[in-house]
């Protein structure tokens, strides 16, 4: 089945067990949950595994491999993933109150956010 699998669907499909794990087993709300797990998890292991990734680390010997950290695809996933702990929150807070508009909207604007840099919307002549 892993094999059917599409490689995006990886992380996502994790963070979503995370987020129930943390919401049922520790007992954290649902915002706080998916928070942790579609932004605190990636930012977390990048500061782990940072200096892994410089020039000279274990995973980029020589110098020559761009850390995850300094690509648009980085940076998109997290702003995705904020997208969906602030939508999760919102309707955890409550969608027809003010505080979860907010929150939705805010969602909606880290996924345009998220879209724009997966699209190259930003840098049409990057060739990365």
């Amino acid at each position: 089945m892993v094999d059917v699998m599409k490689p995006w669907l990886v992380y996502p499909g994790a963070a979503s067990a995370v987020t129930l794990v943390f919401h049922f087993a520790v007992g954290l709300s649902w915002g706080t949950s998916a928070f942790a797990a579609f932004v605190g998890w990636p930012l977390i292991g990048t500061l782990v595994t940072l200096d892994d990734d410089l020039p000279g680390g274990w995973s980029n010997p020589d110098g020559t491999v761009k850390p995850p950290w300094r690509t648009r695809e980085f940076w998109g996933q997290l702003a995705a993933g904020f997208g969906v702990s602030t939508m999760v929150a919102a309707f955890d807070f409550g969608i027809a109150t003010k505080g979860g508009v907010e929150r939705f909207c805010l969602g909606v604007a880290a996924a345009t956010v998220s879209f724009g840099l997966f699209r190259r919307h930003f840098r049409p002549h990057d060739t990365d």
